[in-house]
């Protein structure tokens, strides 16, 4: 199997640069298909990403890769919203790019992440999602 740490470790040694410009990120979704397309996506980008199912498991992920940007869906039942988790994060974690990508477009959702500064894309647009998470 492809041993993808020892291979940058190597590069390095030989004063190559390795995903310069990439994120670390963390997604999360409870639907096990629209995460991976997001995952598979967002890794054959270059980033290195991490995959949650639900909000409680992000905000761990959080807290344990300290990504540089967290991508959430919207509606994650049965915990909470990824928006109640990005409304949360803008206090506890205030630096950490947040962005959620949603099939639940509604107004007034898109107004709330307006007012704590998150992007709310619309889930399936790959080509927004990959500009949003752009190292910066």
């Amino acid at each position: 199997m492809f041993d993808e740490p020892r291979r940058r470790a190597r590069l390095e040694q030989q004063g190559a640069h390795t995903e310069v410009g990439m994120a670390r990120i963390v997604v999360a979704d409870n639907d096990p298909d629209a995460l991976d397309l997001a995952l598979t996506d967002l890794r054959l980008e270059g980033h290195e990403v991490f995959g949650a199912i639900d909000a409680a498991d992000a905000e761990s992920l959080v807290g344990s890769v300290a990504p540089d940007v967290l991508v959430l869906d919207h509606r994650m039942p049965p915990g909470i919203s990824g928006l109640d988790l990005a409304e949360r994060l803008r206090t506890s974690a205030p630096d950490l790019r947040v962005v959620i990508y949603s099939n639940y477009q509604r107004v007034e959702l898109r107004a709330r992440a307006a007012r704590i500064g998150v992007p709310f894309l619309a889930k399936g647009n790959l080509r927004a999602l990959r500009a949003a998470v752009q190292p910066r």
